[in-house]
């Protein structure tokens, strides 16, 4: 699959209207990056040195030849194995309210079972005193349980969950979609077109934040200002985990999984 931005006009094909779908204004399926390095732009390096390693390579693939790895070895507190797209230059559009798919092929979760996020949207609050994140992440049930995740930097300290009862599969390809949404405080997020979790300014447990700052409230930054998509992990573990991403696509509207 070619990556390709479409402007300002979103066009939709015959085949996915018919469908229901909407045709996604940026898709990347890395074909077009060299083997063994970095995908280019618009996706930027965020590893931070945290000792993850990220490069485009053929071991796992959903469609084509290539997809972007991602290793994050074992022995280490935390390991930020992700790239991003600064969403203001290459898709203002997707800046107040996002959809996107991605597809993905995990070799092994964390052992022993550490949280760890797979995405995120994440923007500067209206007070400019905070980040605000919007995470798709996992933690029980060995590190595969899916559920929707808001955190705050500090000096604002607010980390809220909202468990499903969905898991990521290991070994076999898994659809992830996602939605998020300034205006409704709002994320959701499928697996194989299936809802995982659904939060729209509040989760629906009374106990789901821990260090309640902002009273329990999922508050959206006036804008995401970047996309992050890869393996951050926030625990130690015996084994490397590795992650295979292909056939990424972002838009304004659900774009569901391929066939």
């Amino acid at each position: 699959m070619r990556i390709w931005l479409v402007p300002a006009l979103l066009v939709v094909s015959a085949a996915a209207a018919a469908a229901g779908k909407s045709a996604p204004l940026f898709a990347d399926g890395f074909e077009k990056y060299a083997a063994g390095f970095l995908p280019g732009a618009p996706w930027k390096e965020e590893m931070y040195n945290s000792g993850a390693v990220i490069k485009v390579d053929g071991t796992h693939t959903f469609s084509g030849k290539q997809a972007l790895h991602v290793l994050t070895p074992a022995n280490a507190i935390k390991r930020r194995g992700y790239v991003a797209i600064h969403l203001k230059g290459p898709l203002p559009q997707l800046q107040d309210e996002m959809f996107g798919r991605v597809m993905v092929w995990l070799d092994a979760a964390p052992q022993p079972a550490a949280q760890w996020t797979l995405l995120q949207g994440e923007g500067r609050s209206a007070d400019d005193r905070y980040n605000s994140i919007y995470r798709l992440g996992l933690r029980e049930q060995g590190a595969t349980q899916l559920m929707a995740n808001f955190e705050t930097t500090p000096p604002v300290r607010t980390n809220c969950m909202q468990q499903s009862k969905r898991t990521l599969p290991v070994r076999r390809w898994a659809c992830v979609e996602w939605h998020m949404a300034v205006a409704t405080n709002e994320m959701q997020f499928w697996i194989d077109g299936r809802e995982i979790t659904h939060v729209k300014g509040r989760a629906a447990a009374a106990d789901a934040c821990q260090g309640n700052d902002l009273g329990g409230e999922w508050k959206a930054p006036p804008r995401f200002d970047s996309f992050y998509l890869g393996f951050e992990r926030y625990g130690d573990t015996t084994n490397d985990q590795n992650l295979w991403i292909d056939d990424v696509a972002l838009g304004e509207r659900r774009i569901g999984c391929p066939k």
